[in-house]
């Protein structure tokens, strides 16, 4: 009988996602059901019951009404938020012969402005510009 659930479709809760949706079962133990797989995110996790009423019949939502719900983080968020907490004005004029700091705010004549994100070794910095992080030189000594 509990073979019987196995590919069956359920409404339930997908931490990723963060909202109720269809998901597939993927496993059953003691004929309850036990893991599942979000149709939205193809993420893979352990039945968390939907908090759609059982006597209500939950609505069938399509894929890209599912996706509108979930509100993810892009890189223009972490930009704009980057730019509401640095002063620009701060910022100062990348060489690669010099050394930075983490939070450091820097100016690159191709990328624009930067915040040093993380320093990867003596000679290595991630940086976050608008268009993504970058890895640049630091200490380059000549």
């Amino acid at each position: 009988m509990s073979e019987d659930l196995i590919s069956k479709e359920v409404e339930a809760y997908c931490g990723k996602c963060k909202t109720d949706t269809l998901h597939v079962i993927t496993a059953v133990k003691n004929d309850k059901i036990d893991r599942v797989m979000c149709k939205v995110c193809t993420s893979y996790h352990k039945y968390k019951q939907s908090s759609v009423s059982i006597n209500k019949s939950p609505i069938k939502k399509t894929k890209t009404e599912l996706k509108k719900k979930v509100k993810r983080r892009t890189r223009r968020d972490k930009w704009t938020r980057l730019l509401d907490n640095l002063d620009t004005e701060l910022a100062i004029e990348y060489k690669m012969d010099k050394e930075y700091e983490l939070e450091t705010p820097i100016h690159h004549k191709s990328f624009g402005f930067g915040i040093v994100k993380n320093v990867i070794d003596l000679q290595k910095i991630t940086v976050l510009f608008q268009d993504g992080e970058k890895i640049l030189v630091q200490n380059l000594q000549r």
